[in-house]
């Protein structure tokens, strides 16, 4: 599988600024400190920006318009929602459970551990996930299931690795994830309406 780079680095700044903002030191907040500055406020949505247009021109509103062709821009889209799902299923220790219930227990344990991180394909996701929560992701991105699953397999093993960066899951990594998905749809909000004041 072929990783979009800022992904991760754009996992570890929301994370990363959570733990700052609630205080902890060490951990999540110690590892990811640095990132976290560096991806805050505008920087942050710059970096989104550039990743939904892509170089194709801007995305407008509603995004889901534009993402089909734009696998940057699909990541960003789906990035609050699969994080949305991992909430709505008991947060990040049990949805990797359900990982390693479905046979995907050494991809699961990898994106905890320090080091590399397994890739799954799409019918893990899709065997996990279940069809219909894809179908209705697809439906709101607009795009086919096929690709919402794919860019799901890319952003799960990313996501479960920028909580754990001491290799093992944090007590309080729902509550980051949680405020890592409120500061995210905000910031996607702001560069869509920016896209839209630029190109109207």
């Amino acid at each position: 599988m072929i990783r979009n780079p800022l992904l991760g680095q754009v996992l570890g700044g929301l994370f990363g600024q959570a733990m700052m903002r609630r205080g902890a030191r060490g951990g999540l907040g110690g590892g990811m400190g640095g990132l976290g500055g560096g991806l805050g406020g505008i920087a942050l949505g710059s970096v989104l920006g550039g990743m939904m247009r892509g170089g194709r021109g801007p995305m407008g509103l509603p995004a889901r318009r534009g993402v089909g062709g734009n696998q940057a821009a699909l990541l960003m889209m789906l990035l609050p929602l699969a994080m949305r799902w991992v909430q709505r299923n008991g947060g990040m220790g049990a949805v990797l459970d359900r990982f390693k219930q479905q046979g995907f227990g050494r991809q699961a344990q990898s994106w905890v551990n320090t080091g590399a991180n397994d890739d799954i394909d799409e019918k893990a996701v899709e065997q996990v996930v279940g069809r219909e929560e894809l179908r209705q992701m697809a439906e709101r991105l607009g795009v086919p299931e096929e690709q919402v699953a794919q860019a799901f397999a890319e952003i799960m093993p990313e996501m479960a690795d920028k909580l754990s960066p001491e290799g093992q899951l944090p007590g309080e990594a729902d509550d980051v994830l949680d405020e890592g998905a409120r500061t995210l749809e905000k910031e996607i909000e702001d560069v869509q309406y920016r896209e839209v004041a630029r190109n109207p």
